[in-house]
């Protein structure tokens, strides 16, 4: 054992000490101070008994803390970066948070949010039993826009080891680690598409053979079950496969080893059903017992900076994550919201980045590259962008064709938030970025103080 690892270690611990001592979560800065006093710090700590990771574009932390929140229902101690961050940095914060000064794990399971970009750093050190990848898609121009580029950081960055669970239905996900051998796949047989249309610009051609893609079917995107017909590479057939939805009843089922389970339906966006078939998936295969997942699963919630739904007075909020600079997420929230039954929709988008706009210079082109159609749903009465750049939203909504007398706007989120007529409009959805949580936690506040003001 280094005295450098060491000296980082008491460090580090000291500093998360101090954070909390202000009242701070500390997500990532004792991490960041341990590896830069040892860098390599996470090579000296001693892992838990299993090793869980979750990576991908979309639903890394719905998925992440759906893993382990099942876990700790199951009986078991868990280290998990809910908390913090996906980087380096953050990950390191969460283990040497649950280690002693020199190293040991306290935890049973770690369970592990991974940025894609930040695999390089992190599997160079630490090596998964397990890895759930949910997707792969363009995400921030800056950042992840370049599938292949995300896919080749990925495959070097994993161990050949690690028992990987990857999406069926994602051509590109499901390609990823050939050197891994053991692999499971989930996917989603139930309420299949009319569409056999590839809308994504993610992947058009064939990797190895370079025909051009075609699909038996696909949900959006590039999610669905695709071919190639110049060399007949497929997606592969799931092992864990969703075969029913039930939303009246608000239960689903998941067919795995010729045996089918029925679970509590979360949420029914699809692109959370995926995220909760690789949970039930790795969380099976890391040798959980089927049953007792599948009964603390119905205990389960998405965290509120995801979704939330609230009822105040005659008013229904509900607040959803739309990841600013992410085209596909974004759309998925706005086809959501179309999807669902109700009538006289008011929509409250605030997509803006606001860490973005404090550090650099903003890039507007994820809005262009954004799917709005969905906004122009019957069931949406009203859209109000709010934020810095709602010219641009309102411009992008409507060249998609959404009437631009629906569409008002204001700069500032708050003052969006109060052009909401509660009195016209009883179902309400605010769609925020993930670094404006406060703000939305404030607005969230006003909506429900004006619904119980308006029944009183």
């Amino acid at each position: 054992m280094s005295f450098r690892f060491l000296f980082a270690m008491a460090a580090a611990k000291l500093s998360r000490a101090v954070i909390r001592l202000f009242g701070r979560d500390g997500s990532c800065t004792p991490g960041i101070i341990a590896i830069r006093l040892c860098p390599d710090f996470l090579r000296h700590l001693k892992m838990p008994d299993k090793v869980i990771c979750i990576t991908g574009t979309n639903g890394k932390t719905t998925t992440s803390n759906l893993v382990a929140g099942i876990v700790r229902d199951l009986g078991y101690t868990v280290t998990n970066n809910s908390l913090g961050s996906n980087v380096q940095g953050g990950v390191a914060t969460a283990l040497l948070a649950d280690s002693t000064l020199t190293g040991k794990p306290k935890k049973q399971v770690a369970v592990l949010e991974v940025d894609e970009r930040s695999s390089l750093l992190v599997y160079k050190y630490i090596t998964p039993d397990f890895l759930v990848c949910n997707n792969i898609m363009r995400d921030s121009l800056k950042r992840n826009a370049h599938t292949d580029f995300i896919a080749y950081i990925l495959g070097s960055a994993l161990s050949e080891k690690t028992h990987v669970i990857l999406n069926a239905d994602d051509f590109i996900c499901s390609s990823l680690f050939p050197k891994c051998l053991s692999r499971t796949y989930f996917g989603i047989s139930a309420d299949r598409p009319d569409s056999d249309r590839i809308s994504s610009r993610d992947i058009v051609y064939c990797p190895d053979c370079g025909t051009r893609l075609h699909a038996e079917y696909v949900r959006f995107d590039h999610i669905g079950r695709i071919y190639c017909p110049g060399c007949l590479k497929k997606s592969p057939e799931p092992d864990y496969c969703v075969t029913e939805i039930d939303a009246s009843r608000d239960v689903f089922k998941i067919r795995h080893g010729g045996e089918e389970r029925e679970y509590k339906l979360v949420n029914s966006n699809i692109v959370n059903l995926y995220n909760f078939c690789g949970a039930v998936a790795v969380l099976t295969e890391a040798g959980f017992d089927p049953d007792k997942v599948c009964a603390a699963f119905n205990a389960q919630k998405i965290v509120k900076s995801r979704y939330d739904f609230i009822e105040a007075g005659k008013l229904s909020i509900t607040t959803q994550l739309a990841k600013g600079q992410n085209p596909v997420a974004c759309a998925r929230a706005f086809s959501y919201i179309a999807s669902l039954p109700k009538k006289n929709k008011c929509v409250l988008v605030m997509t803006d980045d606001k860490h973005d706009n404090t550090n650099n210079s903003e890039s507007v082109c994820w809005i262009y590259d954004t799917d709005f159609s969905a906004l122009r749903d019957d069931s949406i009465s009203e859209i109000i962008f709010a934020g810095k750049r709602c010219r641009d939203q309102r411009l992008r909504a409507v060249i998609a064709g959404v009437d631009p007398r629906k569409i008002r706007i204001n700069d500032d989120l708050f003052e969006g938030a109060k052009m909401i007529d509660t009195d016209k409009y009883s179902d309400i959805y605010v769609l925020h970025d993930p670094y404006i949580l406060s703000e939305t936690g404030m607005i969230k506040n006003y909506l429900i103080e004006r619904g119980k003001a308006n029944e009183d």
